[in-house]
This record gives structure tokens, C-alpha cells and sequence, in this order.
């Protein structure tokens, strides 16, 4: 006997399955069309990433190779004729650059005492305090002797040779005799701020700079002098560049 409700939900039934078979491969098909998109989007980022990753790393061995370059300021620079003339009076005129970095460092060319020599032992006409000598000339003329002097105990053979010459600029900084003594007592024949600060703690008696103390990140944990001397000197020192 033909069961015509049976055959409409038979029909109704087979319309659902194909309806559900549609929407099952609609959204089969459109996480398709989505992971072709994602691919397609990673297959031009990669290339972008990658060019920025070579960038990133050129700039970087860039920067390692050739760090920021510093020059002496127009104050110094105008000094350069004075300290010609006296370093050529004292067998230094090989290390004119070199004198005026140390300037830089040390005064910017401001004031009396450019080289603040004036607590060194060749200041024999002023008081023997910071800022003891008010004479310009006189100040670059004792600077250059106590650079000398601390060169010559740092065995400096050329303007080049830049690891005795850090110890000579630290030398400059703390004093050369008693920072010689110490060098050689301890077997140390090369500048580092490791040593450096060893030093500065045996000769502050180990008293250490406050920790908000400037002075303390700039010129190093101790209280005595620069314990990063040389390299402050050495970044506006460029020897073969003229």
C-alpha cells in the first residue's frame, strides 16, 4: 500500500543528508581557500623576513667593526698649535692627537688647567690641588711630561700601539709610579677595567662609590679616579685616519 507520508519523509530525510553533504564540503572547501591563503602570506613574509633578519645582522657586524666615531671639539682643536710647540720641546710631537683626546677627556678645553696636571708631580709652580694651575701653557707643558713619563713606563714604541697605551692613559689617570709598582708586584702587562678596578679598590683603602653616585657607572665602582680612563681618552684618539 503506497504510504505517501512515508515517502515524503524519506524525501525530506535524503534532502537533509544532501544538505548537510553541501555544507560539509562548503566548509571544507573554504578552510582549503584558508590554509592556501596562510601559505601564500608565509611564502612572501618569509622572504621579508629573511632580508631583514641579513639586515639586522650586517648592521650589527657593522656597528661591531665601526664603532661611533668622536672628534675634539673646537676648543681643543684650537690648542693644537700650543700643543704642537710643546710636545716637539719634549720628543712628543709623534702624539699631538693623543694629547688632545686626553684634553678632551679631561677638560673640554675649558678652563686654565686643560691637561688638569696641576696634582702632578711636574706642577712645581702652582699649589698641587685640583685646579692649582691658572696658566694654559704651563698646564699643557706639565700634562705632556706626565704623559711622557707614563709612557715611557708603559714602553708606548709608536701612536699605534694602542694596548700600551691604554696603560700609559691609566697610568695618566691614577698615577704612574704607584700604578707601575702595582702592575708589575701583580704580573699584569695589559690594560683591562677588571684590573683597573682592582687597583682603585687597594688604593680607596676599598671604599666604594654609592651606587647614585654618577660617578659610579662613568668612572667605575671604587673611589679613586677613572678606572675606565683609557677608553674615555681613546674614543676621540684615531691614529692613520688623516
Amino acid at each position: 500500500m503506497y504510504n505517501k507520508a512515508m515517502d515524503i519523509q524519506k524525501i525530506s530525510s535524503d534532502t537533509k543528508k544532501q544538505f548537510h553533504t553541501e555544507q560539509l564540503r562548503e566548509h571544507r572547501r573554504f578552510l582549503r581557500e584558508q590554509q592556501v591563503a596562510r601559505q601564500k602570506f608565509l611564502l612572501i613574509l618569509l622572504p621579508v623576513c629573511l632580508l631583514a633578519a641579513v639586515l639586522i645582522f650586517f648592521a650589527v657586524m657593522r656597528s661591531g667593526r665601526s664603532p661611533e666615531v668622536l672628534t675634539v671639539n673646537a676648543a681643543c682643536e684650537s690648542y693644537r698649535p700650543d700643543v704642537k710647540e710643546a710636545a716637539a720641546k719634549y720628543g712628543m710631537s709623534d702624539y699631538v692627537d693623543l694629547i688632545l683626546a686626553l684634553m678632551m677627556q679631561e677638560s673640554s678645553g675649558n678652563g686654565p688647567d686643560v691637561l688638569q696636571s696641576s696634582e702632578g708631580a711636574y706642577n712645581t709652580r702652582y699649589p698641587q690641588v685640583p685646579g692649582g694651575i691658572t696658566d694654559v701653557d704651563y698646564s699643557i707643558e706639565c700634562g705632556i711630561q706626565e704623559l711622557k713619563y707614563s709612557m715611557e713606563k708603559a714602553g708606548v714604541k709608536s701612536p699605534t700601539d694602542i694596548g700600551r697605551i691604554e696603560m700609559a692613559l691609566q697610568g695618566y689617570n691614577f698615577g704612574a709610579d704607584v700604578y707601575f709598582s702595582y702592575l708589575e708586584e701583580n704580573g699584569i702587562t695589559s690594560w683591562s677595567e677588571k684590573t683597573s678596578e682592582d687597583f682603585a679598590r687597594m688604593a680607596s683603602g676599598e671604599t666604594p662609590r654609592a651606587e647614585d653616585d654618577p660617578l659610579y657607572s662613568a668612572a667605575g665602582p671604587w673611589d679613586y679616579g677613572d678606572q675606565k680612563y683609557p677608553e674615555h681618552v681613546l674614543r676621540y684618539y684615531h691614529p692613520g685616519t688623516d
